[in-house]
């Protein structure tokens, strides 16, 4: 498997150091997260550092190891993107914005408990209280109203399209860029990830395909990519205005 030269992909952040710091609006701060994803991938590099060396032969669990590294990649991420969205959802609902004046993305998450009900109500129910609960929800709930514990499952169980998903609802913009040479290698992981818990796959069977070299470098890769995001992310959130429509 070649994944081609790690590079740092700071470009995006040039300049940002320069930034005036005497705005006294709430800023958002992901260093609890920078500090949990690099625990989680420390853990993986140490299973593989541990199985380095070991000969290939009866009593040999390099190969496992090596799968079992991959696996935690993806418990990294998905513990990442999930805890992202508590702490943005947080954020948010510090504002003292309506909903009429939060974005679109935001007002969805508002309004989520309603739409629940709406689904299982009858059709005279749609016009007497379900559907006027959905429209208050969307014009007249406050941030504060946000239910933090919401995560946006899409059904791919954190494929590219779940991490698509999450930029567009928090209005963030398109994480190809930064993700750079994860972006297309996420559905692998995923993929790897439930072939081992759903018994399809072993770790032998996934370890067996890589390298220590590689997966080494995947580990790096992962980490320098999801905290170049977590960077991004917190550069894009200037304040509470950030979420509102008419900045």
């Amino acid at each position: 498997m070649s994944l081609g030269p790690l590079t740092q992909g700071t470009e995006w952040r040039d300049g940002l150091s320069s930034a005036g710091t005497g705005s006294l609006k709430p800023k958002l701060d992901c260093e609890t997260h920078r500090r949990a994803f690099r625990e989680r991938i420390a853990t993986s590099r140490r299973l593989l550092d541990a199985a380095h060396g070991g000969s290939e032969g009866s009593g040999d669990v390099s190969r496992e190891l090596r799968g079992l590294s991959i696996l935690l990649l993806f418990a990294a991420y998905e513990h990442l993107l999930t805890s992202l969205c508590r702490t943005l959802l947080e954020f948010v609902a510090k504002s003292r914005a309506t909903a009429r004046r939060m974005k679109p993305g935001l007002r969805l998450f508002l309004a989520y408990e309603a739409f629940q009900s709406l689904a299982g109500s009858s059709k005279d129910k749609l016009w007497r209280r379900q559907g006027p609960k959905v429209v208050q929800a969307l014009t007249e709930s406050r941030a504060r109203d946000i239910n933090t514990s919401l995560f946006p499952h899409d059904g791919s169980f954190m494929k590219a399209s779940q991490v698509g998903l999450f930029c567009e609802l928090f209005d963030l913009g398109d994480p190809g860029p930064i993700l750079k040479e994860v972006w297309p290698q996420l559905n692998t992981i995923v993929d790897l990830r439930n072939g081992i818990a759903h018994g399809r796959l072993t770790p032998d069977e996934v370890g067996r395909n890589y390298t220590h070299e590689e997966v080494l470098e995947l580990i790096n890769l992962w980490e320098s990519r999801w905290i170049d995001f977590i960077n991004w992310l917190e550069a894009s959130c200037d304040d509470h205005s950030t979420f509102t429509v008419g900045r």
